[in-house]
């Protein structure tokens, strides 16, 4: 995605000939294209949805917990 905003940016090629060469949506190509005040990896590293509520490292020690008692129920 972020070498298909370089290029419709620099006027080599069109939204619909770059999103077919990259194969992105090209809804999503022309919003990128469009939104200047950033650039092309910000604009791709967005995080979508809500934030998270509990830490990662909190995260994967609940994950691990839930893999061991799903390993002890099935045995």
């Amino acid at each position: 995605m972020c070498r298909a905003v370089r290029v419709v940016r620099s006027g080599d090629t069109g939204y619909l000939r770059a999103s077919k060469y990259f194969s992105v949506p090209r809804g999503t190509l022309e919003r990128y294209v469009k939104n200047t005040s950033r650039s092309p990896e910000e604009l791709v590293n967005v995080h979508l949805g809500r934030r998270t509520v509990l830490l990662s490292k909190l995260e994967n020690k609940l994950l691990e917990y839930g893999i061991i008692r799903t390993k002890d129920t099935v045995d």
